[in-house]
């Protein structure tokens, strides 16, 4: 079982390390909590595994700062029930964000097969203007 999906603390190290880290390192962290056959729906958009890994670099890149905390952490067998809050810097402005994730998690390997994500962020101390419907 991978460290990233057993416990909230790996979780939340997992998380830490999706945006950390140089652009063109995003495949290692991809390769190390995912399989490759992997998907992503993002606030109800699909992304396939290459997009996601693309993805990661563009975040990585725009990043200078990332302060994720799980607050909520459930593993039952090969699901992943999660919800984080924290503080990203992009491109020199502080925000706010939360998410709910759920994924599936294979039993050999530990990496996520697919996960659903829901998120709002926006500027520090106000209303998120994303992810909002």
């Amino acid at each position: 079982m991978s460290e990233y999906t057993s416990t909230r603390l790996g979780f939340e190290r997992a998380m830490k390390w999706s945006l950390t880290g140089p652009p063109e390192d995003a495949k290692l962290y991809a390769e190390g909590t995912a399989v490759p056959t992997f998907s992503h729906v993002m606030n109800g958009q699909r992304i396939a595994y290459d997009t996601y890994v693309e993805g990661i670099a563009t975040w990585r890149a725009k990043i200078s700062d990332y302060k994720p905390s799980v607050e909520e952490f459930l593993r039952d067998g090969d699901q992943l029930a999660a919800r984080m809050t924290g503080t990203i810097k992009v491109d020199g402005t502080d925000t706010a964000f939360e998410s709910f994730m759920f994924a599936k998690i294979d039993k050999e390997s530990g990496r996520m097969e697919w996960l659903i994500e829901r998120s709002v962020w926006g500027p520090m101390g106000a209303e998120p203007e994303h992810g909002v419907n």
